[in-house]
């Protein structure tokens, strides 16, 4: 079947859901493995030992990935076969892992788990041919050492479904995937271990980001992602600046990654952002990233705008509400 017939075949299904609530047709999306870190951390101290680590299914039967308008309709698939979502987060973390030479060793049996937790893909459209609302939301839970964490990650996309099929894959799974299982490394890593990029990767991330801008480049939105993933605190200053940037997905992957790699030193700021920012998407991308400061402050903060959420029966209610949910 090739791409075009395909992309065909999607907008007819979509038209069919307005006009005869077509939901018993199925359609696969064909996903690609997971694409692993080009830049590994620099090990900053002597927690360098290998650290044997058993993964968990916390999915269980919870195995739908796609959910939201589409949930009944398209499902994941890779080299044509159904994907397991528990095996499938599982291998790509543990290629994350050793990417970043993370000193984890896969074993059966460890005191030290990491449970997989949620893999989700919502889907919202409200009308025939307007754009697909993504929210791809992703939570682990370690336990290394005795000390035990969870990590989430949540990513927004929202495209037409006029667009080529390969990059109407890519950008609304592909890479969200992607940047969730590296942001759950990046997670990980600053918690157990604390390695980061070197200050000159730094520098190299951000003029391949000012050359992306010069040429437009739409994949440009990656480096921010890049920067926030560093733990090197280096990088704050470039994620500001960029948090306003006009170009959306270069200003809400600025946002969103703020809150981990600044911390609380960020919490006004994105306080601020959430409160004045004019877009829903910066409202709620800063909302997530008050979420990954994870201090007592902000976690107050985050009840307080839970309950003032939880029971508004509105589009974006629903949506910085189920945003919030992905980090409790």
């Amino acid at each position: 079947m090739s791409n075009k017939f395909k992309l065909v075949q999607q907008i007819i299904i979509t038209i069919l859901i307005f006009s005869f609530q077509a939901c018993s047709i199925k359609l696969p999306v064909e996903i690609e493995k997971v694409k692993s870190s080009k830049n590994s951390y620099d090990r900053t101290t002597h927690n360098n030992l290998k650290k044997e680590v058993t993964f968990k299914n916390g999915i269980l039967d919870d195995k739908k990935v796609v959910i939201g308008t589409f949930k009944d309709m398209w499902y994941l698939q890779q080299n044509k076969k159904n994907i397991e979502s528990y095996t499938f987060i599982k291998n790509a973390l543990i290629n994350e892992f050793d990417a970043r030479k993370l000193p984890f060793k896969e074993t059966n049996e460890s005191v030290n788990i990491i449970s997989i937790d949620k893999f989700k893909i919502y889907t919202h459209v409200s009308f025939a041919f307007g754009p697909v609302v993504y929210f791809s939301m992703l939570k682990v839970t370690a336990k290394i050492d005795g000390k035990e964490k969870s990590f989430s990650s949540i990513v927004k996309r929202a495209k037409v479904t006029a667009l080529s099929r390969q990059a109407y894959v890519d950008s609304c799974y592909n890479e969200p995937i992607m940047i969730m299982v590296k942001e759950i490394t990046s997670k990980i890593n600053r918690e157990y271990f604390k390695y980061k990029l070197s200050d000159k990767k730094i520098e190299s991330i951000v003029n391949d980001i000012k050359i992306g801008i010069e040429e437009k480049d739409k994949s440009n939105y990656l480096n921010i992602y890049e920067l926030g993933f560093s733990n090197n605190e280096n990088a704050v200053p470039f994620l500001i600046k960029y948090s306003n940037n006009p170009d959306e997905y270069l200003r809400l992957s600025s946002i969103s990654i703020l809150g981990l790699i600044g911390g609380e030193s960020q919490f006004d700021y994105l306080v601020s952002k959430y409160k004045n920012s004019k877009l829903w998407q910066d409202r709620a991308f800063a909302l997530k990233a008050i979420s990954d400061i994870n201090t007592k402050k902000s976690k107050e903060f985050i009840k307080q705008e839970y309950n003032l959420w939880k029971n508004k029966d509105t589009k974006e209610g629903k949506w910085y509400k189920m945003l919030m949910e992905v980090y409790m």
